[in-house]
């Protein structure tokens, strides 16, 4: 039986939400254990009794919406059991909603607002500054980045005055961080115990420079915070990246999750609820405020329930929600429209303010290229001429997840021709491309393993047919980090896909018109490119099909 989860068709709780399901012994007064399984009939899991027939409770976590089923069986001490058979039915409502989530696009002031809590404001303890955030808002057609995060220096936080979740119970917390010097330990997001803080979402300097999702088994001074999930590889300083926690009474759990990708778990067998602030750039440690943030933070949400890595539309290309809060939604981080009509500057018309140098004639390069899809002019580049473009710096980081996107005019060419890239020291990260040689006659989306001469084993996402020469065609590309996978898209349309076991960062300029290969200018284009676009971030179809006809994104 169940009193959140009762028998029938009413919906009750949600995804991810766990709730207390009690087993009696259905007459076996000698029962010993009792064997469950939800949605399957394996009754794999066994729970031990400490007296023979007694009545338990414990919490079971659905994983899926609508009905959910139970199966049991029972065991004595003499080897006898049940059948594994059908025991109680029960219906689960969709994923809820946060129940806490501070956008911080606010850009000024102390205090962030809880957009899912009216009521509910985080106040700053000190100063508070705002910079460019990981994620934005939108204004009008373009997207809004400036002041869209808290900035931390000193010992400043943002505190509520209640918490936003028991933590005793199911819960998920996540933020996007950048830390900026780590020299000791850092706490991005936490709740206020009595003593310690309830979870510690951010850096481990002891373990060696990770991140880490930790827990006290109990809030006293007597304890060390010895429930900790640390990252596989050490953090990095600088970037932004997506930190997710979560715990799971059912097994106990604490699960942390970078960019996307599962780092482990450990299990916390002692939950306890803390029931002080939530506080974002710092934590309590033995009653005192603790492990300041040196950088900023951004788009913080917390659950009354686990998040899942796992889609909850079988059969679908649905991702899961982990991954949808790693790579989506996309942050436009350049858009040179190249809709100049002189001079040898093209303007970023994102807030980056990352305008591109015309490195060619301003009388032959504007002025003659119209795409005839979307009746926006582009720029003329000649090949014989070295023409291109360039920025003063890189627009985005290779080693996240990232989508370029442009309208191409190719004119037959017999070589390989790259209409956008990212350079490295000897390489571009990568390049969208035509790619030419006596085995290929392809588009493709082009990412060598290493940026280092004589690198082999490149991953090409390749087009499933032959570039029609002359033609205005829009290419756009993702790669995903938390997949490990690279996308190419061709009028929209979706085309090969490429394994990339590893990504490196290239901090030269973004470039069109060309690229470098092994330290050699290469892959001059020949022909118009209109209408650039580089996010941070994974582009959907959806969002592929609005950047083709001029848009960005709507989310």
């Amino acid at each position: 039986t169940s009193t959140d989860y009762p028998d029938g068709h009413e919906a009750h709780g949600s995804v991810g939400r766990s709730g207390e399901f009690t087993f009696s012994n259905n007459g076996v007064d000698a029962a010993t254990s009792y064997h469950y399984s939800v949605n399957d009939a394996s009754c794999a899991t066994e729970i031990v009794l400490d007296e023979p027939g007694a009545t338990v409770t414990v919490p079971i976590t659905p994983t899926r919406d609508g009905p959910n089923l139970i199966h049991a069986r029972i065991t004595d001490a003499y080897g006898n059991s049940s059948e594994c058979g059908l025991v109680y039915t029960f219906t689960v409502a969709p994923a809820a909603n946060p129940v806490a989530y501070f956008p911080l696009d606010e850009g000024q002031g102390t205090t962030a607002a809880d957009v899912m809590n009216r009521g509910r404001t985080a106040t700053a303890t000190e100063g508070l500054d705002w910079t460019r955030g990981r994620i934005g808002v939108r204004a009008g057609q373009s997207y809004r980045l400036e002041g869209a995060a808290a900035e931390f220096s000193g010992s400043g936080s943002l505190n509520t005055s209640e918490p936003v979740v028991d933590t005793s119970d199911a819960f998920s917390v996540s933020a996007w961080v950048r830390l900026d010097e780590a020299t000791r330990n850092h706490t991005a997001v936490s709740q206020d115990g009595g003593r310690h803080s309830g979870f510690y979402l951010g850096y481990d300097h002891v373990s060696g420079g990770r991140w880490v999702f930790k827990q006290a088994p109990y809030d006293g001074d007597t304890t060390s915070i010895a429930n900790r999930v640390r990252s596989t590889e050490a953090a990095e300083t600088g970037v932004w990246t997506h930190l997710l926690g979560t715990f799971d009474p059912s097994d106990g759990k604490l699960t942390l999750y970078v960019n996307g990708v599962s780092q482990g778990d450990i299990v916390q067998e002692s939950p306890w609820n803390a029931e002080g602030s939530f506080v974002i750039g710092g934590a309590k440690y033995r009653g005192e405020f603790a492990d300041p943030w040196p950088g900023a933070v951004d788009d913080v949400r917390v659950w009354d329930r686990v998040l899942l890595d796992e889609s909850f539309d079988e059969g679908a290309e649905s991702p899961s929600e982990v991954w949808e809060l790693a790579n989506r939604p996309a942050a436009l981080e350049g858009r040179w429209k190249l809709d100049e009509t002189g001079g040898t500057v093209a303007t970023d018309a994102s807030d980056h303010g990352l305008d591109a140098t015309l490195h060619a004639d301003p009388l032959t390069a504007w002025n003659q290229a119209m795409n005839n899809v979307t009746f926006a002019p582009g720029v003329s580049l000649d090949m014989s001429k070295d023409e291109h473009l360039t920025t003063d710096g890189p627009a985005i980081r290779t080693d996240r997840s990232y989508s370029v996107a442009a309208w191409v005019r190719l004119d037959e060419v017999g070589h390989n021709a790259t209409a956008v890239s990212q350079e490295g020291r000897d390489h571009s990260a990568f390049y969208l491309s035509y790619q030419w040689s006596y085995q290929w006659d392809n588009w493709v989306m082009k990412i060598p393993p290493s940026d280092r001469t004589g690198a082999t084993g490149w991953h090409r996402a390749l087009s499933d047919h032959a570039p029609e020469f002359g033609r205005w065609t829009h290419l756009a590309a993702t790669y995903d980090h938390t997949l490990e996978e690279a996308t190419l898209y061709v009028d929209g349309v979706k085309h090969g896909t490429a394994d990339v076991p590893e990504a490196w960062h290239a901090d030269g300029p973004s470039v069109i018109g060309a690229a470098l290969y092994e330290s050699q200018f290469t892959g001059e284009w020949d022909g118009d490119i209109s209408d650039v676009h580089l996010y941070q971030g994974v582009l959907s179809r959806t969002d592929i099909a609005r950047v083709m006809l001029g848009y960005i994104p709507l989310s």
